[in-house]
């Protein structure tokens, strides 16, 4: 199947209403999509130039909790996160979260047309537009 696998994020790109594109977290996006063959899906989406949290900070997963809210909300609003399983009919893909960042997310089904287009995976949900490409590994 030609899912399988991971992707990298090459642009993600949203048309406005009145024809202009913005590009949400920057033209330098980073994200990486994963399908298994076992049915599911990891989504994960950052804007490279997010603001540093100091440095000092613990890295336990735990510590997350005691980030200081200005610095909880700007990583929030600059990464967005989600998995779960996922189903393909014809050319629709449908992600079923199973957790995410965006709380009304988790439990949905998020609906993504799609298509290949020289060995990119295009997917198209709405006015967004984000062209993947097979992610290689180095080393």
């Amino acid at each position: 199947m030609l899912f399988l696998g991971t992707w990298k994020l090459i642009s993600w790109q949203v048309t406005q209403s009145d024809g202009t594109i913005q590009y949400p977290y920057g033209k330098d996006v980073v994200g990486y999509l994963i399908y298994t063959a076992d049915g599911y899906v990891s989504a994960q989406i950052m804007d490279p130039n997010r603001h540093q949290s100091d440095p000092s900070f613990p890295i336990e997963p735990a510590a997350a909790q005691t980030l200081p809210e200005p610095d909880r909300v700007r990583a929030y609003s600059t990464y967005l996160a989600y998995c779960g399983t996922y189903t393909i009919e014809g050319n629709t893909v449908t992600h079923h979260v199973d957790a995410g960042l965006v709380p009304s997310w988790t439990g949905s089904d998020q609906v993504r047309p799609f298509r290949f287009e020289q060995g990119r995976l295009i997917i198209e949900p709405g006015r967004d537009r984000l062209i993947w490409d097979r992610a290689v590994t180095h080393g």
